[in-house]
């Protein structure tokens, strides 16, 4: 009779099984390990782009204020000259004076832009927050409520720019329409 294999003897075999037992348990914790580090990177990065996206968004903001205020005011200080010679044609001075409405226009843009940026902030944060953490691969998923979210976030940050970028359109209109009345202004 040829020979049979043998079964191997209870102790061995029981040592295998809890050496498998170990090597998931160990597997299981470097997932988790993993999965922590997975988590705490996304918190990381999602914070620091956050604090670098708001900063520029605020400083951009602040500029378009401060060019669109600044140019009204540049206007009226102009116009403030103007009206006290004697020799000016106040029908062209008025002419100059409406074109303080694209600055004004401008500055109130860019308010709406910097409420539009808070809220797009604000989106952000929430999308960040309501996703769903595992402890597997791939640690942060999207959930119904970030997807939301996530729209909500790209809406807001759409008409954020528009704003901005309008805002920065009046501007130009205003320089322009300024500069023509100023011009129309001495030409007799």
């Amino acid at each position: 009779m040829p020979d049979q294999p043998q079964e191997p003897p209870f102790e061995q075999v029981k040592w295998s099984h809890e050496q498998q037992i170990e090597e998931r348990k160990w597997s299981h914790e470097l997932k988790r390990d993993d999965a922590k580090r997975a988590h705490d990177a996304n918190q990381d990065f999602r914070t620091e782009i956050n604090k670098e996206t708001v900063s520029a968004s605020n400083l951009t903001l602040r500029t378009l204020v401060l060019i669109n205020g600044g140019a009204a005011i540049g206007v009226l200080t102009f116009l403030g000259g103007v009206a006290s010679k004697t020799s000016v044609d106040f029908a062209r001075v008025g002419d100059v004076a409406s074109t303080i409405k694209w600055f004004a226009f401008g500055v109130a843009l860019a308010v709406a832009g910097m409420a539009l940026a808070y809220l797009t902030h604000y989106a952000n944060g929430e999308n960040a927050s309501s996703m769903m953490r595992t402890w597997e691969h791939p640690y942060v998923i999207d959930t119904p409520k970030s997807r939301i979210w996530r729209r909500v976030n790209l809406i807001l940050h759409a008409a954020a720019i528009l704003a901005a970028i309008t805002s920065l359109v009046l501007f130009l209109v205003g320089m322009f329409s300024t500069s023509d009345a100023v011009t129309h202004m001495f030409l007799k």
